[in-house]
């Protein structure tokens, strides 16, 4: 009994705590879409400042070295990352910093009190996703919640979550930490 009103006691702490508490940047990976500022420093006033998307194929183009792997590299990963290929034939010692602009998002819809798009500013899991929508509503169906994942090729993946379960402490493995692009979709339940 006393375990399960601890469970209890910290899924209430999940739901209603702000998103900042679970992504706070430090370990986002960046993502397709997202929307960089990167500038580089050097010499005595050098700069090269270039705002630049990320491909759907997680590719940047920067002036002097070309396509760049971004995606699924930290901030400071792609500073070094550009640093190392700006240095290595081009400038000396140059200073980059990044910037992420705009985030990937990821979609919750159906019954939930606020469908819309969220900011995937770190790892943000179903769950989670769900919470920043203010929950479920009344004739909400949380056993037959289903995440719509888009593939590189443009296939479409469908997974099925049992949010309901994972709220009550069971199959804790299902809540499964959300791509983005993806789309949370909360069906309508049937009685």
């Amino acid at each position: 009994m006393k375990r399960a009103m601890f469970k209890y006691i910290i899924l209430l702490l999940i739901l209603s705590a702000p998103i900042h508490a679970f992504a706070d940047g430090r370990d986002y990976r960046i993502g397709s879409e997202n929307l960089l500022q990167i500038d580089v420093h050097y010499g005595k006033d050098g700069v090269i400042s270039q705002k630049v998307r990320v491909s759907s194929k997680g590719l940047i183009t920067f002036p002097l070295i070309g396509e760049v792997v971004a995606k699924d590299l930290t901030v400071s990963e792609l500073e070094k990352k550009l640093y190392t290929l700006l240095e290595k034939d081009y400038l000396v010692n140059p200073q980059v910093s990044v910037v992420i602009e705009e985030y990937s998002t990821v979609s919750v819809i159906g019954q939930v009190t606020k469908p819309g798009s969220y900011p995937l500013k770190g790892r943000l899991s179903v769950l989670e996703a769900i919470s920043l929508a203010e929950g479920f509503t009344k004739i909400a169906a949380p056993n037959s919640v289903k995440v719509i994942r888009t593939n590189p090729d443009g296939s479409k993946t469908e997974i099925s979550v049992r949010v309901g379960d994972i709220m009550k402490g069971k199959n804790e493995k299902e809540n499964i930490y959300l791509h983005g692009g993806d789309v949370v979709v909360v069906p309508e339940s049937l009685f």
